[in-house]
């Protein structure tokens, strides 16, 4: 959350510092917009929905997996607006790490107390488990750190986080003409 948080952040700044154009911002058209809203709503009741053991490893896996679908056919459906291939990217280093350990593997949280570091084991949900040797695609898994918020992040998150800020710079721009560029001079001549 705190790294979504930040991207509309670093987003924000980087149209101010760019002299992009809010407004031409909120007038993106983005397609099907209901695909990213339902995967949204699936993974945040997800977060929230107490659900056993068994329900998570079927169901609820489940239903986490057809979030990230959705959040990819919404990429899909706006592939002609600029960043959200770099999102679809994000989401299937996501969506492999996942679908091949049955959640992503996160990291036991080290917190110093009284001087010495202490590793609290993270508690499995639906979409975060611990970490265990014989994971696959590790790397993907959450295993960066911003320290300043104590939480994991995965490479797809931040490959999703930096699509989300080309996306908001792309928007805020004028937009690009394609085609032959022809001088009133010339025009006038003919």
């Amino acid at each position: 959350m705190v790294l979504y948080l930040g991207t509309i952040v670093l987003a924000a700044l980087v149209v101010a510092v760019t002299r992009g154009s809010f407004r031409r911002l909120g007038h993106i058209e983005l397609r099907a917009i209901w695909l990213l809203l339902l995967a949204l709503a699936i993974q945040v009741a997800l977060e929230f929905v107490t659900m056993s053991e068994e329900r998570m490893d079927d169901a609820g896996f489940g239903l986490l997996m057809l979030s990230y679908v959705l959040i990819l056919a919404f990429c899909v459906a706006n592939r002609r607006t600029s960043g959200l291939l770099v999102v679809a990217i994000g989401v299937t280093l996501n969506i492999l790490v996942i679908g091949f350990n049955q959640g992503m593997p996160t990291k036991d949280e080290v917190v110093t107390r009284n001087g010495r570091e202490i590793r609290i084991p993270i508690e499995r949900t639906v979409k975060h488990r611990p970490e265990m040797p014989d994971d696959k695609l590790a790397f993907l898994s959450d295993r960066i750190t911003l320290g300043v918020a104590n939480q994991y992040f995965s490479i797809g998150d931040l490959v999703i986080a930096l699509g989300i800020i080309d996306v908001c710079f792309e928007a805020s721009r004028r937009p690009r003409r394609f085609g032959v560029y022809l001088d009133k001079t010339s025009t006038a001549s003919s």
